[in-house]
């Protein structure tokens, strides 16, 4: 009988402690493209500009101009997406997204060609990207966390 009650314990326990459901990539996709979707229709987000020159890398000489806007829920804070658009001798356009704190997509186009897109869990890396080189994401995360600390920074 005791050994019956020990390997119904372990049978119940193993169930409960089993592994965790690990999504597919394509369900993860799908499931971020419907977030970016109910985002973009989201009509009740309160959005911020901010514009100026772009500079050398010595801060010296003007080489084009930038603009940027953050969508977020006034209350909250809360951040959901950043669209920066930089002119210099050809116009980049970046839309970032943002869930749960966490940069979800990125979309980039020069001179409106969009062709560029990342799928992210977090700032570290890409989960799938598509046009953009190793060099671009490292980049693009990197704007995406200083995008992302400058607007909770404004809250300090």
């Amino acid at each position: 009988m005791k050994h019956h009650l020990l390997f119904l314990m372990v049978a119940i326990l193993s169930c409960s402690c089993g592994n965790k459901v690990v999504q597919s990539e394509d369900v993860q996709l799908k499931t971020i493209d419907t977030y970016i979707a109910e985002v973009n229709r989201n009509s009740n987000l309160t959005s911020n500009l901010t514009e100026g020159a772009l500079t050398d890398l010595e801060g010296f000489k003007d080489i084009g101009t930038f603009k940027y806007t953050v969508y977020f829920d006034e209350r909250s804070r809360e951040l959901f997406r950043i669209k920066n658009i930089e002119m210099v001798d050809e116009t980049i356009e970046e839309n970032y997204y943002f869930q749960n704190h966490e940069l979800v997509y990125v979309t980039s186009a020069i001179s409106g060609k969009w062709d560029k897109t990342m799928y992210t869990q977090g700032f570290k890396k890409a989960i799938s990207r598509s046009n953009i080189s190793d060099d671009e994401e490292k980049l693009l995360l990197k704007k995406a966390k200083r995008f992302k600390d400058a607007h909770y920074r404004i809250d300090d």
